[in-house]
């Protein structure tokens, strides 16, 4: 390393240490704003979570500003152990892990590391809710049936018949044979040698498909294969518009097919199926 490298590398130490010792003045500031004036909630002063709160943000702006990067928050540890040292251990040594520990904990992860927390959120919360959603369902349909069962047996005198739900299945065969049906040519190629061709010119299709509204699945594996099946669908029906185009122009194929997928609308709420390329006779 030499003198210049150095000498940047000792500046930004200083730099650093003066966000963080900024951040750890305004998170005191804070702590004692709180205190002085008694602001708690059942007896736990508000200051042990806003404070080092305060103190991550603070530091993390006057970083962004000197520096030009987040530095991790590194003041927000400070006051989360000043102020559980002061608050639990000199003040009342008696009181041991609580919500309000727990909180101050959670804080100071979000405000070190944001994304990192957000996304533990979010994936984990959804899919623990989404696994208990799971077991609620199947809970209260196991309930329902017996209680069809017995009201069958004793009003009607038959047995219950419980009713399967089943997946749809997207039909392979099926769509093959619609789209040959239609007496047109899809190629994804432009060298054709076998024939005579005449250019029509340049052609495409659109179809729309609504994305399903639920933010929850209780079968999450099924509510993917009931997406891809209409994807499928809706790939069909664009393929058949785009024959379609063709046909009324005196064309009877399409050269360099291709087929893109995409989301539009207000937070991509549906998906687009577009079908193009060049429309042709051949003879």
């Amino acid at each position: 390393m030499n003198f210049r490298e150095r000498e940047v590398k000792l500046a930004y130490i200083k730099e650093a240490i003066e966000c963080i010792a900024f951040g750890t003045a305004v998170g005191l500031g804070v702590y004692g704003f709180f205190l002085f004036f008694h602001i708690a909630i059942f007896g736990w002063n508000l200051g042990l979570i806003f404070a080092p709160l305060a103190a991550g943000y603070a530091e993390t702006y006057m970083a962004n500003r000197i520096i030009g990067e987040d530095i991790g928050a590194i003041s927000a540890f400070i006051l989360f152990i000043y102020t559980t040292f002061y608050s639990f251990i000199l003040k009342n040594p008696t009181l041991g892990i609580n919500i309000i520990t727990i909180g101050s904990i959670a804080v100071i992860l979000q405000a070190a590391f944001p994304t990192l927390i957000n996304y533990i959120l979010l994936v984990g919360g959804l899919g623990i809710v989404s696994y208990l959603l799971g077991i609620f369902s199947r809970i209260t349909k196991f309930i329902s049936n017996n209680i069809k069962k017995i009201y069958y047996r004793i009003v009607h005198n038959e047995e219950y018949q419980i009713k399967n739900e089943t997946t749809p299945v997207f039909d392979e065969k099926k769509s093959n044979e619609r789209i040959n049906s239609q007496n047109f040519y899809y190629a994804t190629t432009t060298d054709i040698n076998t024939k005579r061709l005449r250019n029509i010119g340049q052609f495409h299709a659109t179809a729309i498909i609504e994305k399903d509204k639920h933010l929850i699945h209780v079968d999450q594996e099924k509510a993917e294969l009931i997406t891809l099946n209409r994807l499928k669908e809706g790939k069909d029906e664009c393929l058949i518009k785009l024959s379609e185009n063709i046909k009324s122009a005196g064309g009877n194929g399409v050269l360099n097919l291709k087929i893109d997928y995409g989301l539009i609308g207000l937070g991509g709420d549906r998906y687009q199926i577009t079908a193009m390329g060049m429309g042709i006779c051949l003879k």
